[in-house]
């Protein structure tokens, strides 16, 4: 079964019922349409002046470009071949509207998502007829099965010879056709179809952001890791020669590094960004932006039992994450103050940055700056995940609740898929530091215990020993 419409120009009077029809059925919020109906004049005055109705909807074509740049898939086709959307997958981007060659797509302001006719497949399945074909006037519309070769719909279509608005330069197989003939040259002539085209969203995903996050964070962190491992290796011939002249290491004092907050937060960071990345990854399913192919998407969506339950989860947990995290952190960092302080870079910092590289690589024995509670490098790390944080909880409100046009959508979208890559790069580093470099591996063991040894920190953070001294020797 094909579900089909034949339009008869010449009995159109252009009363606009149709439209009013679609909009109550549908609820369609203000400037968005289902359906439409335009004038057109033709001819010249005392001569063939002439007025043509032409309503206009989605052709529900064959090849329905529309569908193939939805990163959701909220746009698909169903069993009857009708192009339908699915308000609780589609996100609003609107990449759908530029790949329409009839202009059948609006964004809808108020329901934050795009919304196109579906020949009202709900009320059809049920026995009814389409919105605007029982309520037109002039009775200029018929709808029906294509595949039917007996049924009402095929006789007008054959009787009237009518066809679908299609050009030798654009025919995607339209299932919505209109009569007479001299009519529909006037349709075509006033530009009905008009040339299809990718977003700037398709073009940078595609082009730059989709190889970044296939290729480039990750062999940015296979080659941190091993550059981690290489400098395990020189770390520990500097260790043993160490120890031949002074003899091994005692462990001496534990002194108190992290907060139970604050290891709570650094913990339920983790876990959070491990199950937001997995369900935000299967979110863009459409081969065309899957980062790991559509089959990894579908398997993740069908976990949660499709992309409806996927979304829900992924957002609810990502508005968690930030309920949690933000207001955690400012209490546990003093409304964002300590934190600033503790990521202030120095010119001991800017010094360490430059001699820490060599160091690692055995090429400089010379003595590094001294350090506060955190390194250079664990400063930047954290000056990234600010920053990158910030962004992704913006821009994720943003997307969570559909807040602007289309255009805001996108470069929301934008916006949090490359923070996303920023904070991976700075992450990759991090990890590699923290888990692989056994040199750094106490800060790591501090993330659990909230100690670290005083050799540790005094090699490591001497600024931050020589002020806990202070501290202790003024009170």
């Amino acid at each position: 079964m094909r579900y089909g419409m034949m339009i008869e120009l010449d009995r159109c009077v252009g009363c606009q019922a149709c439209v009013a029809a679609c909009k109550e059925r549908w609820d369609s919020g203000p400037q968005a349409a289902r359906d439409w109906v335009l004038e057109l004049e033709h001819g010249k005055r005392g001569s063939d002046l002439g007025l043509t109705f032409y309503p206009g909807l989605c052709n529900h074509c064959a090849d329905h470009p529309c569908t193939a740049e939805c990163p959701t898939e909220a746009t698909y086709v169903d069993e009857n071949g009708v192009v339908v959307v699915d308000p609780d997958v589609c996100i609003g981007c609107g990449n759908c509207i530029a790949l329409c060659p009839y202009g059948a797509r609006h964004a809808d302001a108020t329901k934050g998502i795009v919304e196109k006719c579906n020949f009202c497949a709900p009320y059809v399945a049920r026995g009814e007829q389409p919105a605007c074909v029982a309520t037109c006037l002039a009775g200029c519309r018929h709808f029906g099965d294509l595949d039917d070769a007996k049924g009402e719909l095929v006789r007008l279509i054959r009787e009237r010879q009518a066809a679908p608005l299609s050009t030798a330069e654009l025919d995607i197989g339209p299932k919505v056709y209109y009569a007479p003939a001299a009519e529909r040259e006037v349709v075509l002539a006033s530009g009905a179809i008009r040339p299809t085209r990718s977003t700037a969203l398709t073009r940078l995903w595609q082009g730059y952001t989709r190889p970044l996050a296939r290729w480039g964070v990750p062999a940015l962190a296979l080659l941190t890791g091993i550059g981690g491992l290489g400098a395990n290796l020189l770390a520990r011939r500097v260790r043993l020669r160490q120890e031949a002249e002074e003899g091994p290491a005692e462990p001496g004092e534990e002194l108190p590094r992290h907060r139970l907050g604050m290891r709570f937060l650094h913990w339920f960071n983790l876990l959070s960004w491990v199950l937001l990345l997995l369900t935000g990854t299967a979110l863009m399913i459409a081969p065309s932006f899957a980062l790991f192919g559509p089959g990894f998407a579908r398997r993740v969506s069908g976990l949660f039992g499709g992309q409806p339950g996927l979304i829900r989860f992924h957002v609810v947990g990502g508005l968690l994450w930030a309920a949690v995290i933000v207001p955690l952190f400012l209490y546990f960092k003093r409304g964002g103050l300590e934190a600033v302080r503790e990521v202030w870079l120095t010119a001991d910092d800017l010094r360490w940055i430059v001699r820490k590289p060599l160091a690692l690589l055995g090429l400089s024995r010379q003595p590094l700056p001294p350090q506060d509670k955190y390194n250079a490098g664990q400063k930047i790390f954290a000056i990234t995940a600010l920053i990158g944080t910030s962004l992704i909880i913006a821009s994720g409100l943003v997307m969570a609740f559909h807040l602007g046009s289309p255009q805001v959508m996108r470069v929301a979208i934008m916006t949090h898929k490359l923070a996303i890559l920023f904070a991976l790069a700075g992450l990759s580093v991090h990890i590699t530091m923290a888990a692989i470099m056994a040199e750094e591996r106490p800060a790591l063991r501090s993330m659990v215990t909230g100690y670290v040894s005083r050799q540790h920190a005094e090699h490591h953070s001497r600024k931050w020993v020589d002020e806990l001294k202070h501290k202790e020797q003024s009170s």
